[in-house]
């Protein structure tokens, strides 16, 4: 499978005419391929705000799986673009949490898909434990609110521990 991934892909970008190098697949689970590679033309790969990256992903996806006759996912990597966005998602999550802890106030986020909202709450309860994420409203309403948790006071009625 690896093989047919390697020479679709080499294709697949040989006949877009676009400059690249460096191209590297590597299996991440079953039927998951991390398609990474390097190219001076990536700003015409990736477009405005990464809409060629996911159209070029999805046709590159489809393409895999009627060749190789199975359903393969794969995530496509070109200069590092979806790793940079990550970390610019991650700091500035991380300093709307400084606000709610400064301020102890609900922070409301701007809109983020469904997929960058599963990585925020999963950041912040990984690495945030006394702040909450909730997503509230549908569809393109819907947002994260960050709050912080409130600490419960426990007292001691027999005064054992005091």
């Amino acid at each position: 499978m690896q093989e047919i991934v390697e020479n679709i892909c080499h294709n697949f970008f040989t006949k877009l005419w676009t400059d690249f190098s460096n191209l590297q697949i590597e299996k991440q689970g079953d039927e998951i391929f991390k398609i990474s590679l390097k190219s001076e033309d990536s700003h015409l790969l990736i477009g405005p705000h990464g809409k060629n990256l996911d159209t070029l992903t999805h046709l590159l996806k489809l393409i895999i799986s009627k060749q190789s006759h199975s359903y393969i996912n794969i995530h496509l990597e070109i200069n590092d673009y979806l790793e940079q966005k990550d970390q610019k998602l991650m700091n500035f999550i991380a300093s709307k949490i400084s606000l709610v802890k400064d301020s102890w106030k609900e922070v409301i986020l701007p809109f983020f898909t469904a997929y960058e909202r599963k990585k925020v709450h999963s950041y912040v309860s990984e690495h945030w434990g006394n702040i909450i994420t909730q997503s509230i409203w549908e569809g393109k309403d819907r947002r994260i609110h960050l709050t912080k948790k409130e600490e419960k006071m426990t007292i001691d009625i027999d005064g054992d521990d005091i």
